[in-house]
């Protein structure tokens, strides 16, 4: 056991130096052989990497080794790759997309300046030879074109019937004219109505009622309205005639009725008459169409009132009346 003992012990090696023991402070003590083979092994591996290692030095001369100095040194700036990732592409769309549609709608508006531009040169220059035409237009006419307006009428008339169709409204039409009765058809609010006689107002209109009873024709009296319109005059005739035109129909009309009820012509009305027709018959430059035609009429009914006056021909009395419901027709606009 002692000699067990012993063994345990650690050992001690003395190093003595030519020949000699050295000192106890000079001697090595090795603890752990195990972990002393692992150092030495590590230490002969770095051996062998630091031999196995080239060192390569660049040859400088003395003088290219410059003076020392600071360096101030600034981060190259990252190069961008020619090929952005798919989120930037995505986000940039958008941004391209408005560029383009504000270089079309930018591209746009300005051709649309420069054409109005060119307009506006091509009518400055045209201007002068208008101005210069329509002087002479103006002066040859007596007056430049201008709006007129005719008044509102508002009359008494006969009605004859009304029918949804037109085939209907026109064989009752017919039937009229085989009794020597004046027709006129005019259609309003989707229906065709049928009328046979003109008077200055519903109440004279009524006693017109009787005048037909013996040609077997039913009538009812009742009151026509229509609205003031514009109309576009382009000579002073035209304006007159505007004015005029329905203060000679209304005279018109009252002696016309008249006439139907008594059979006889009033010598004072159709003086009064007379000299209003005779104002209208004298505008000879009345070209505007809606206009013309409500001065045919209307001189067609004085004269042939004033026929009958002279004739006592009733036909002349029924053309008289005839007149005045197609003025009515005209007016209308119907």
């Amino acid at each position: 056991m002692k000699a067990l003992d012993k063994a345990k012990k650690k050992a001690k090696i003395t190093v003595k130096v030519g020949g000699k023991k050295e000192q106890p402070e000079d001697s090595v003590k090795v603890h752990d052989w195990k972990a002393a083979e692992e150092t030495a092994a590590v230490q002969e591996d770095s051996a062998k990497e630091e031999e196995s290692f080239e060192w390569v030095l660049p040859e400088l001369d003395a003088d290219q080794i410059e003076e020392f100095r600071p360096i101030h040194y600034t981060p190259a700036p990252k190069k961008k790759s020619i090929f952005p990732k798919k989120t930037a592409a995505n986000r940039a769309a958008p941004a391209i997309l408005f560029s383009v549609v504000s270089a079309v709608v930018f591209g746009a508006l300005l051709g649309f300046v420069v054409l109005k531009f060119i307009a506006y040169g091509d009518h400055q220059t045209k201007l002068p030879n208008q101005q210069a035409e329509g002087a002479a237009t103006g002066a040859a006419t007596g007056a430049a074109q201008q709006e007129a307006r005719l008044p509102a009428l508002s009359i008494g008339i006969i009605q004859a019937g009304v029918f949804s169709t037109e085939g209907a409204a026109s064989k009752v039409s017919r039937e009229l004219a085989s009794k020597k009765v004046p027709s006129m058809q005019l259609s309003m609010d989707g229906q065709r109505y049928i009328f046979a006689g003109v008077a200055d107002s519903p109440g004279t209109a009524k006693k017109m009622e009787s005048a037909w009873k013996d040609k077997g024709v039913e009538l009812y009296a009742k009151e026509i309205s229509f609205s003031s319109k514009k109309v576009q005059t382009t000579t002073k005739d035209e304006q007159i005639f505007a004015r005029e035109t329905v203060p000679l129909f209304q005279k018109l009309a009252k002696e016309t009725a008249a006439a139907v009820q008594n059979g006889e012509v009033s010598p004072d009305g159709m003086k009064t008459v007379g000299t209003a027709a005779g104002n209208v018959k004298k505008l000879a430059k009345v070209r505007q169409e809606t206009l013309g035609r409500l001065k045919k009429y209307e001189t067609a009914a004085y004269e042939s009132l004033a026929a009958y006056q002279k004739s006592g021909n009733r036909q002349d009395l029924t053309d008289a009346e005839q007149n005045l419901l197609d003025y009515v027709k005209v007016y209308s606009g119907h």
